[in-house]
């Protein structure tokens, strides 16, 4: 049975992701029969004719461009971290400068795109570093139709972008599963913190691709936005892992945390006064992340050291594998200045996450179970199996549990005829007896408390009366009414359905306890008892 429960979660695992890899390929290969004049025309790839450097933050490049004689021409190339120029036939036409404030100097990473005059074959593309004393990073140009290198731009970058996407959903939907569960399980933790973690490094995936640099069109705010997710990463991570593995008391895992989080917040402080940007600390970001791997897999030993390789370990080591390759890849892809990550890292990062969260999730769900199988055999402890109601254990334990009576009252209930009906038309119809006379107390009476068979052909009602006065005459009257219905829906020959009762309500002048109560409440339920056989 486990085996096949194991079978069809791996199923509906594959057939979710294939489903969901199914349609993002639809927006990236699908076709439709629909053309407009930019489809006719082609992109290509320009050469510099010249490069020039000028001293050590500025690279000047000559372009030598076929002249076109629309106005939707334009040349594209990234920029990063850099003030640019364009010039066409020796006239600026494009140019973005550097300004300083709060949110930093850098102009970000730019997909640019300028507009080229008609007839223009001449243009120089000046690039100067932001920030003095790092290696210029070269470029490439293509030129062509300005809505086809849009396209062309969307299409390429389509995949990460999903990608990404699809880990902020995931963590999204980690939240809210926390939600749901927090109240029911203890333990949940480590749901909440891998769905942070996730929505983080999604968003910061999704800042990264060459989408976001076209719709976020304030650079600066984007370069920020990225170093700013990029410190967050690591404490829900360490979190995430801590109460993954219900790590108790850490001391390595707090002091890692307060060091990040100091550390995030002095070089927020360094960034907005200027004193250190995040373009020159993000060497110690990127030891931040690697610190927390390091961790990560120390944590990972530790557990292997402790318990085996049970399954825990072996779905982390998995996560560990995807997640590092990641983080080479990002690594690589930025020290390399490449012009967004790769879909590898992001594809790593998606892994991770749903390795992890599926043994996270399914964590919770076990714990669901067994909280419900617990609070069965609870329930079971404390209710008669014959009637349904509550036995004489429940009631004794309030009694035990409940400290103020004050406000309470007592309805006690005896079956008469049962004897009669046991020795003369037998068991079975007993049994019909007291289950019929249970589902009567209960309909009547259980809307104001709790019912509880409290003997073999003795119940009571507990009601509390704080809020409104409780009418016992009237429903004494319903009582009798649903007796004579029980007897013919019983259709049991000569059987006479009485439920004698007696009500009492908790005096503190007279009561030592509910005991005293009750013992009121049954003097008057025989009274009613005796005058129902006289009846």
């Amino acid at each position: 049975m486990k085996r096949i429960k194991l079978i069809n979660r791996i199923f509906y695992c594959i057939f979710l992701l294939g489903f969901l890899l199914f349609m993002a390929s639809g927006f990236i290969f699908s076709t439709v029969d629909e053309a407009t004049p930019a489809d006719k025309r082609t992109s290509v790839v320009v050469k510099p004719e010249d490069t020039r450097y000028i001293g050590d933050d500025t690279i000047e490049y000559y372009v030598k461009i076929r002249a076109g004689t629309g106005n939707n021409n334009a040349l594209a190339f990234v920029s990063r971290h850099q003030e640019v120029e364009v010039y066409a036939g020796g006239r600026l036409i494009y140019y973005i400068k550097a300004h300083r404030s709060v949110y930093g100097t850098t102009t970000g990473t730019n997909y640019t795109i300028v507009n080229i005059p008609p007839y223009t074959t001449d243009i120089i593309v000046r690039l100067t570093n932001v920030y003095a004393g790092h290696k210029i990073r070269g470029t490439t140009f293509e030129y062509g139709d300005e809505t086809k290198l849009i396209k062309e731009l969307i299409a390429k970058s389509l995949p990460s972008a999903v990608l990404s996407s699809s880990i902020i959903i995931v963590g999204f939907a980690m939240i809210i599963l926390w939600i749901f569960c927090r109240k029911k399980i203890a333990q949940t933790q480590a749901l909440f913190y891998f769905g942070i973690f996730a929505m983080i490094i999604g968003a910061w995936a999704l800042n990264e691709t060459d989408i976001a640099t076209i719709l976020v069109e304030n650079r600066k705010i984007g370069s920020l936005i990225g170093y700013v997710l990029l410190m967050m990463i690591p404490i829900p991570f360490m979190q995430a892992e801590k109460n993954f593995f219900q790590i108790g008391k850490s001391a390595a895992n707090n002091i890692l945390c307060a060091i990040y989080a100091a550390t995030a917040v002095i070089l927020l402080v360094c960034h907005m006064t200027g004193v250190w940007e995040f373009k020159n600390s993000v060497y110690i970001i990127h030891m931040m992340l690697v610190m927390s791997l390091v961790y990560f897999c120390t944590v990972l030993i530790k557990r292997v050291w402790v318990k085996g390789f049970d399954r825990k370990v072996k779905s982390n080591i998995i996560g560990a594998a995807a997640l590092g390759i990641s983080m080479i890849v990002d690594l690589i892809a930025y020290y390399k200045g490449m012009q967004q990550t790769d879909l590898i890292g992001k594809l790593g990062i998606l892994i991770f996450i749903i390795v992890l969260g599926y043994e996270s999730i399914s964590e919770a769900f076990e714990k669901i179970k067994e909280g419900q199988k617990a609070d069965f055999y609870k329930e079971m402890a404390v209710t008669d199996t014959m009637t349904g109601v509550y036995n004489r254990f429940a009631f004794e334990e309030w009694e035990q549990e409940t400290s103020d009576y004050e406000g309470y009252s007592i309805v006690t209930f005896d079956l008469n005829n049962l004897k009669w009906c046991n020795d003369n038309l037998g068991h079975a119809a007993g049994d019909a007896y007291i289950q019929a006379s249970a589902r009567i107390i209960k309909e009547i009476f259980g809307r104001h408390g709790k019912c509880y068979r409290i003997g073999g052909d003795e119940f009571c009602t507990v009601i509390n009366q704080k809020q409104k006065s409780f009418d016992i005459g009237r429903h004494v009257k319903q009582l009798r009414e649903l007796e004579k219905y029980t007897e013919e829906e019983l259709g049991i020959k000569d059987l006479n359905v009485q439920i004698a009762c007696g009500y009492a309500e908790y005096d503190i002048k007279t009561d030592k306890n509910f005991e005293d109560t009750r013992s009121r409440a049954d003097k008057r339920m025989y009274e009613s008892k005796r005058r129902l056989k006289r009846e």
